[in-house]
């Protein structure tokens, strides 16, 4: 009888309301802390990567100038020198050398100031998720070729864009077209390429290939996530992209 008024005993346990509600507030700005501490590094990295890039082009235009000027006073300096009838052959190759390799490093300079300015102020109504360049290069080896990819986010990038890029090859062997995928002719082991980036990313590496196929074309397909998902879809003459 003892044991069992021992067990019909209750325990009274105090409630405390403003324990449990003090808890739940505490959460709740820990949350809205962490939320808020993202977004403010998010901002922050977005305005960081887009003065990277004016900064870029801003270099490139400076260094673009400089090039063009001294090649200005390269010719003067040899039409002068022409003029005297003071120059001799040697110099003249050397002064003549020198403005080819001006000229050479001028264009690639046009090149990539007008890949920054179309990224940054495209000039025609292309918005969003683009392939910017395709290049090939002839490797020393027969059949190897290094390749380049460029996908860009073009006017439209205020925030990251993620997804995947398939690269197809497409040729003749024999009388049959053929479509082989990246994955078959390179070392890359994915179906797809992954891509995420706010301004534009780059693919690199090395097609090998087969010896009874004829090169066509390079198909590139591309396909982002998220609300604004979007899928292009181009195709490049293989002739006209192989640079020797």
């Amino acid at each position: 009888m003892a044991n069992r008024k021992a067990q019909d005993k209750l325990i009274v346990v105090k409630h405390k309301p403003g324990i449990k509600r003090k808890r739940r507030l505490m959460f709740i700005t820990g949350v809205v802390v962490m939320g808020a501490a993202c977004f403010w590094l998010g901002e922050a990295q977005s305005r960081y990567l887009h003065k990277q890039t004016l900064a870029k082009l801003n270099a490139l235009s400076i260094e673009y100038g400089a090039l063009k000027e001294s090649e200005a006073k390269l010719r003067q300096q040899v039409a002068n020198l022409e003029s005297g009838r003071v120059i001799d052959d040697l110099a003249k190759q050397e002064i003549q050398e020198t403005i080819r390799n001006h000229k050479a490093e001028i264009s690639q300079l046009e090149t990539d100031v007008s890949f920054y300015q179309k990224i940054m102020a495209p000039s025609n109504n292309a918005k969003g998720l683009q392939v910017q360049k395709v290049e090939l290069k002839a490797g020393t080896v027969k059949n190897h070729f290094a390749y380049k990819i460029v996908l860009a986010q073009v006017a439209d990038n205020k925030a990251y864009v993620k997804g995947l890029v398939a690269v197809n090859l497409i040729g003749m062997q024999g009388d049959k077209k053929k479509i082989i995928p990246l994955r078959d002719i390179s070392e890359q082991e994915e179906l797809g390429l992954k891509f995420k980036f706010k301004y534009f990313q780059d693919f690199n590496g090395e097609l090998i290939i087969p010896e009874d196929l004829v090169p066509e074309k390079i198909q590139v397909v591309a396909q982002s996530k998220g609300k604004k998902a979007s899928r292009i879809e181009q195709s490049f003459e293989w002739k006209a992209l192989i640079k020797k």
